[in-house]
């Protein structure tokens, strides 16, 4: 079921609310308070299956930062070929293995013709950073992923090198991340999927997540409020609107439910066209979520950079 959402009166819909048939416990532990240094280089040199580890030189890490890459099945044989590129963040305590999941089903999808051929870029976005950068300056990963590791991507492998080409994704942190990144650098990535978004507010950081809150936003609530992608996706609702394709996927059984509810009626109100996808009966679990949407990724990759997204 498909249920078509109003546009302030425009015949264009601003969201599309898709039902498939088919909890995330927000306090607890805090991987930032384990965290006394930035561990830009991943200690598990481990390569998921269909993936190689790299890495490259950054400037704002002031050295060696680690990720994983996924190339398409032609890409040593299509010399003359360049990809769209996906980059995948992963959730909180989580580390840069985490996109091998979304690798692994696209790589699927290409081999059967149902997915369009992309690189996925998996970032190490360090265990807590919000994918933002530390008011202190010791962990800018905001910085090191947008000047950084993607021109080193653009340099190093043969992308489509425009925003239409770029996408930002991520799970839980990494759904906060996408938000944070898409709507901040709208000139840099033009397509947007969220799993489980953990849309925090500088007040519920505050509250359930102290030790986050003291280490990338300094205690400062002004700092937290002006890097939320609430406040983000408000001030750049209309370089985004019409430009970027959207995805936001939450499961019912997700204590970030609400939440994403809440940012999905901000967006209808800003008119930002998205589509918005609540899984029945999954909870905190991208396995589940993927699961249950199924090969409705592969068709969303494809409307996103285009049928004919790949150039020789």
């Amino acid at each position: 079921m498909i249920a078509m959402c109003p546009m302030f009166g425009l015949n264009t819909p601003a969201c599309r609310v898709v039902a498939f048939a088919g909890a995330l416990v927000v306090g607890g532990a805090d991987p930032a308070a384990a965290q006394p240094r930035p561990d830009w280089v991943d200690s598990d040199r481990t390569a998921p299956s269909g993936m190689t580890y790299r890495t490259f030189d950054s400037t704002h890490a002031g050295g060696d930062v680690s990720y994983l890459i996924y190339l398409p099945p032609d890409y040593d044989t299509a010399a003359t070929r360049r990809y769209p590129v996906i980059y995948w963040m992963h959730g909180l305590g989580g580390r840069q293995s985490g996109g091998a999941r979304l690798a692994a089903r696209l790589d699927r999808g290409i081999r059967a013709g149902e997915a369009p051929e992309v690189i996925v870029v998996s970032i190490n976005g360090l265990r807590a950073s919000m994918y933002s950068d530390s008011k202190d300056g010791q962990r800018p990963v905001e910085s090191m992923i947008v000047e950084d590791l993607v021109p080193h991507v653009d340099a190093t492998y043969r992308t489509i090198p425009r925003r239409q080409a770029r996408a930002v994704a991520g799970m839980s942190m990494g759904g906060y991340g996408t938000f944070r990144l898409g709507f901040k650098y709208p000139e840099l990535f033009g397509v947007m999927s969220s799993f489980a978004a953990a849309l925090h507010t500088e007040a519920t950081l505050a509250e359930n997540r102290a030790a986050v809150y003291d280490a990338v936003y300094g205690g400062d609530a002004d700092y937290a409020r002006r890097n939320t992608p609430w406040t983000l996706a408000e001030e750049n609702a209309d370089a985004v609107r019409g430009r970027t394709v959207i995805r936001q996927i939450i499961g019912t059984a997700d204590g970030l439910l609400e939440w994403n509810r809440a940012f999905h009626r901000l967006l209808e109100q800003r008119g930002v066209e998205h589509d918005y996808i609540e899984v029945p009966d999954v909870a905190h679990d991208y396995d589940g979520l993927s699961a249950t949407i199924g090969d409705a990724t592969f068709a969303f990759y494809r409307r996103a950079f285009g049928e004919g997204a790949q150039t020789r």
